[in-house]
């Protein structure tokens, strides 16, 4: 599988609403992501090193709160799930043009 399938489905054990960004006719609660960069192989050091990929999460929701809890429950699922290098999170932000609370945190994914 591809680290988008890989994440997508990590991310769906959380929440079915779980979509590649932008989602077409999302729930009121849901999660988008996006790749953000990655290097076919990377490496401390020298060698040939292994796949990885740094995405962007972003849980939307109409309310500060449940946006905040799926984010949470994200953070702390996918770690073990996948190969998870780092996890950083962004800013919470509301989207006044949509009415929308969003919360946002980076993962570097490794094979």
């Amino acid at each position: 599988m591809t680290f988008d399938q890989d994440l997508l489905a990590a991310m769906r054990t959380v929440t079915p609403a779980a979509y590649a960004f932008p989602a077409k006719e999302p729930p009121k609660l849901y999660v988008t992501y996006q790749r953000v960069t990655g290097k076919r192989h990377s490496t401390l050091n020298s060698g040939a090193g292994a796949p990885r990929g740094d995405f962007q999460i972003d849980v939307w929701g109409e309310t500060r709160a449940a946006v905040r809890v799926l984010a949470d429950a994200l953070q702390d699922t996918l770690p073990n799930l996948l190969k998870v290098g780092d996890m950083t999170d962004g800013p919470d932000d509301y989207e006044a043009a949509t009415k929308l609370h969003r919360a946002s945190f980076d993962v570097v994914l490794w094979k």
